[in-house]
């Protein structure tokens, strides 16, 4: 009976054991991910456009006869050719929230004389930058 009673014991430690640990990574080699880093394609996608577009009309590019006709002119422009780049087919793991933030910095300091046609002129608003590899 002893017997019985200890190899149950047994039995159900070593089950727990295993349902526990399926396949989970503890300890430091442990691949770190936290959603606080990462932040959705197409939220990465609109904050982009903003700074791009509030650069546009810092610059005096927004109004008839500008380079863009109206603010929304301007978003649906911009956001077309970034959301091209950076949508979720392209970057399947998201965008790095440190490297966004860099770029839009970057977007926000770049002077009105330098010519910001194609934002990956920004090296820090590259696709190869800003998308999450692993």
């Amino acid at each position: 009976m002893r017997l019985l009673i200890g190899l149950s014991g047994m039995a159900v430690a070593v089950a727990l054991t295993a349902a526990c640990g399926r396949g989970e990574i503890k300890g430091p080699d442990a691949p770190v991910t936290t959603s606080a880093h990462i932040a959705p394609n197409e939220s990465a996608i609109q904050r982009i456009t903003e700074a791009r577009c509030d650069r546009e009309v810092a610059c005096n590019n927004v109004g008839a006869g500008k380079s863009y006709g109206t603010r929304q002119a301007c978003t649906n422009e911009l956001g077309h050719d970034k959301r091209a780049d950076l949508r979720a087919e392209e970057c399947p793991r998201g965008i790095s929230e440190p490297d966004l933030n860099d770029c839009l910095t970057d977007i926000k300091s770049e002077k009105c004389g330098n010519p910001l046609d194609s934002i990956s002129r920004l090296a820090a608003c590259r696709k190869g930058k800003l998308c999450l590899e692993h």
